[in-house]
């Protein structure tokens, strides 16, 4: 059973001050869930995703899954600031109105208001890549009595100097031309979240796949950039890479109440690299959380929490097995 909400959330305070009216998010949810929450799952996106999990992450999400909808009930909130249903720029627009910076804390927290609303008050497990997992870290730091366990994959506790910079070049591009830059973004952010081992396999030094005069991978670059500009609002883009920008959980405030954490680093990922993904492990399991690192092999680069889903499966699978019957793993 799937059903999907536009739930109105009402005025939103961020964390810059600014306060937003009439907020709205788009929820999605997969299955039902138990009145005690130990069936739930949020599934946290990245910056172009969607609430439509399943759409984007079919491996993990579906029957037969890591997480089928016929045990486990799967939210995907839609993050404030995207351009699918939740507020954001492309909402605002018709108003005139310039939308704020938000942070991953108001993402999070808009997201906790809308499912309190929908009568989920409890999740047990949050999870997500790169952005997603930014926002399962938040929850867990800022919620722990709401949720039992984070799997955080491809991302650690901040945004990393050489994250910032290729973030800002990419707002750069969109400053200059918005649907132009848009798909210069997403051709320089493919390239971070690739590996140069997969782009010699897949594509080499040869002659397009598709006859025309350049290189194949330029032909990638071209058909993501494509894929991008059909289906982004370039504003929206800006303003989800400045929340990730501004992520930085280092110095957060320790509950007595420490959910479970499982940080997932990628052997291949330059973008989120492996060894600071587990250092982000090592710094929450000395302040006392049960924190584990766990690694995926896998050429793919960043992007390998989306293109391996099997390899991922049977990384998580015994976490995921024992979070099915404890509140805390």
């Amino acid at each position: 059973m799937i059903r999907e909400h536009t739930v109105a959330i009402g005025p939103f305070r961020l964390d810059g001050g600014t306060t937003l009216a009439d907020v709205e998010q788009r929820v999605t949810i997969y299955g039902t869930p138990r009145p005690d929450g130990s069936n739930v799952v949020l599934v946290a996106h990245a910056l172009t995703g969607s609430s439509r999990v399943a759409q984007w992450w079919p491996g993990i999400v579906a029957e037969g899954g890591l997480f089928d909808p016929a045990e486990w009930c799967v939210i995907g909130v839609n993050a404030l600031g995207s351009c699918y249903g939740s507020t954001g720029p492309a909402s605002q627009r018709p108003h005139n109105t310039r939308f704020p910076r938000v942070t991953v804390r108001d993402i999070a927290g808009a997201a906790r208001r809308a499912l309190r609303i929908l009568n989920v008050e409890r999740v047990q497990i949050a999870v997500g890549g790169s952005l997603g997992g930014m926002q399962a870290l938040q929850w867990a730091l800022d919620a722990p009595q709401a949720i039992g366990n984070a799997i955080v994959i491809g991302a650690h506790d901040h945004h990393s100097p050489m994250g910032i910079a290729l973030n800002a070049v990419q707002r750069e591009a969109l400053e200059l031309d918005p649907v132009r830059g848009l798909r210069l973004a997403r051709k320089i952010a493919m390239l971070t979240y690739k590996s140069e081992a997969l782009l010699n396999r897949r594509h080499g030094r040869r002659g397009d796949r598709n006859g025309k005069p350049y290189f194949d991978v330029e032909g990638y670059l071209d058909r993501q950039a494509e894929l991008i500009a059909s289906r982004m609002d370039p504003a929206s883009y800006a303003t989800l890479t400045h929340a990730m920008d501004s992520f930085d959980v280092r110095e957060h405030a320790v509950s007595p109440s420490k959910p479970a954490l499982r940080f997932v680093g990628i052997t291949s990922d330059w973008l989120f690299r492996a060894q600071d993904v587990r250092a982000a492990a090592e710094r929450f399991a000395d302040r006392g959380f049960d924190a584990e690192y766990l690694e995926l092999r896998s050429d793919h680069g960043h992007d390998a929490f989306l293109a391996e889903p099997a390899a991922l499966r049977a990384l998580l699978e015994p976490f995921v097995a024992r979070c099915a019957h404890y509140a805390s793993c």
